[in-house]
């Protein structure tokens, strides 16, 4: 049973019941904010209640809420839990507006590099974060069945497009690039966007190109930066971590605790 406080009320809901994509998620389609905390204290978290209330005016999504009334339940949610550092959501459906919490449990063997596979599938609304992830969900299993960390979204030309759980970026000659659209509109990603050291640009990537690119990583607001250092049965560059990305691992850290600082909760 999940913890959870709907509508500032605490209930315990079957945890199968909060599976997105799952056949047995008990609401109606709504939206969705993922975040991590640091030391009790949420990553980001201005930019994740943005994207919320942005994306509900879209769908005419209501929430009845304030944003400072959320960040009352928030906390509330995240002081209740014993971690300190823990992967909070924010679930808004049709007159509820659900908030739990669990334990972060990163595995430090990913930023030493992973695996990930492409899987043909899509998001029916890539630029929006809703509970229809039904699609994610199946491909974010294929490839678990087959020992991957990841799934990287590919249409039937062979283009890649993102995670099932992340945002893709690649590395060609020091520029680092990611696609502009038809993606998720990550925070990880927009950070990194803002405020990299290093040069971005926008491109397309096929999967064809994957031995032409010298680094890869996905980003998340849970796990940060996780290097890929293979696609499919190919190596990126060497099949170790590139420089750039090596480089970005603690500067990422770095921003976290920069935005914590500037944190007014």
């Amino acid at each position: 049973m999940i913890k959870a406080l709907i509508n500032n009320q605490w209930e315990s809901i079957p945890e199968e019941n909060l599976q997105l994509g799952a056949t047995t998620f008990s609401y109606e389609t709504g939206l969705y904010e993922t975040f991590r905390t640091l030391d009790f204290k949420p990553v980001f978290l201005q930019a994740h209640l943005n994207r919320l209330f942005k994306s509900a005016q879209k769908i005419n999504l209501n929430i009845s809420y304030s944003q400072s009334s959320i960040l009352e339940m928030l906390l509330k949610v995240i002081h209740d839990f014993p971690d300190p550092n823990q992967r909070v959501r924010i679930l808004a459906v049709p007159n509820k507006l659900i908030l739990y919490t669990s334990h972060l449990n990163l595995d430090s063997i990913i930023y030493d590099g992973v695996s990930v596979m492409t899987v043909k599938a899509f998001r029916d609304n890539p630029e929006l974060k809703t509970t229809q992830y039904h699609a994610c969900l199946n491909a974010w299993k294929t490839a678990n069945d087959a020992g991957c960390f990841e799934a990287i979204l590919m249409d039937e030309d062979g283009l890649l497009f993102e995670g099932s759980r992340s945002n893709l970026f690649w590395v060609i000659n020091g520029i680092i690039f990611t696609r502009k659209g038809d993606v998720l509109p990550g925070i990880t990603r927009q950070t990194i966007i803002n405020q990299s050291p290093f040069p971005i640009d926008y491109g397309l990537l096929n999967i064809s190109e994957i031995r032409n690119i010298d680094e890869c990583f996905l980003t998340n607001s849970g796990s940060g930066i996780i290097p890929v250092r293979q696609i499919n049965d190919e190596l990126i560059g060497n099949g170790t971590i590139g420089p750039i990305t090596k480089q970005l691992l603690p500067i990422y850290h770095q921003w976290m605790v920069q935005d914590l600082k500037g944190d007014s909760i």
